[in-house]
């Protein structure tokens, strides 16, 4: 298997290259492990994810990101429909922990 540099890896493998590097910058775990390991990393709440476990990380990232992660959201919806079963978070910590 050739060896894909992060760069070329998220342009192939994302829909939103920018954006996924600041998660995996969050996270803090090498390219070459989530290329190895793909499976493991497809989502935060598999706890497999270094830097989105706690409440403390998954709100950070989504204040620091509110923007981007609502513009691709509406995006997504824009694409598939809209979401059904859209959580209503009840306060300020779920609202950004379920944007994560």
């Amino acid at each position: 298997m050739s060896k894909l540099s992060k760069k070329t890896f998220l342009e192939k493998h994302s829909s939103f290259p920018n954006f996924h590097k600041k998660v995996l910058k969050q996270g803090g775990v090498e390219c070459s492990e989530i290329i190895k390991y793909t499976q493991d990393y497809y989502a935060d709440n598999t706890m497999s994810v270094p830097g989105m476990i706690y409440y403390t990380d998954t709100v950070a990232f989504a204040k620091k990101y509110h923007l981007s992660i609502l513009q691709i959201l509406d995006e997504f919806e824009s694409k598939c429909g809209k979401l059904e079963n859209k959580t209503s978070p009840q306060g300020e910590t779920q609202y950004f922990n379920w944007l994560s």
